[in-house]
């Protein structure tokens, strides 16, 4: 540890964009955004956004960050040059894991009590379907290379594979219980799923 940032109340969702070194962090208490300088590791600004913000993730290709507010089931999309909001978008209820696929330009949300993921148009900022996964779905991640989305069902101890191209889920893998946290390794594809209610990670791959 090289320093500690102070920022708002219940701090939970992180993301840097790689291209300015800035990196976001919601603060679900607090309903704001802490924008943090990662030259000084000093926080330049906070935005206020919805209630209860969770996830968020950027787009380092248009600079724009996307936040899930929990309470108020909507993503405040910010422009990353001005630190300011620019609209909010309706989504499912309990909207909490959310990620970006770069290459197209499509966000993903997990809204844990609706069941389902939806789908943002980045360039309308407009949600253009929603999909079916299992119960409780929470951590998101894509593969821009294979343009594959991976969903945590925390309910159904399971996780989701949706093909970006057709917006369908494609395949379904059980793992531990109560997972949570997914990430992916992109240049072997291997996906990391993180299961809060046994202690243990599950690699997931493809031969």
């Amino acid at each position: 540890v090289i320093t500690t940032i102070a920022v708002g109340s219940g701090p939970e969702g992180i993301t840097v964009n790689p291209s300015t070194n800035k990196v976001y962090v919601t603060n679900f208490w607090s309903n704001n955004v802490s924008v943090i300088d990662g030259n000084t590791n000093t926080v330049i600004t906070t935005i206020a956004v919805g209630s209860g913000p969770e996830g968020i993730t950027v787009n380092p290709s248009t600079n724009k960050v996307y936040v899930t507010n929990f309470w108020s089931n909507n993503v405040s999309v910010i422009d990353g040059n001005t630190n300011t909001v620019i609209t909010t978008i309706a989504v499912g209820s309990g909207p909490e894991g959310i990620t970006v696929n770069p290459s197209t330009n499509k966000v993903y949300v997990t809204n844990f009590w609706s069941n389902n993921v939806s789908v943002i148009d980045g360039n309308t900022n407009t949600v253009i379907t929603t999909i079916a996964v299992g119960s409780g779905p929470e951590g998101i991640t894509v593969n821009p290379n294979t343009n594959k989305i991976y969903v945590t069902n925390n309910n159904s101890n399971t996780v989701s594979i949706i093909d970006g191209n057709t917006n369908k889920v494609v395949g379904t893998i059980s793992v531990g219980n109560k997972p949570l946290g997914i990430s992916v390794i992109l240049n072997i594809n291997e996906i990391y799923v993180t299961n809060y209610g046994d202690g243990s990670i599950n690699v997931l791959g493809y031969k």
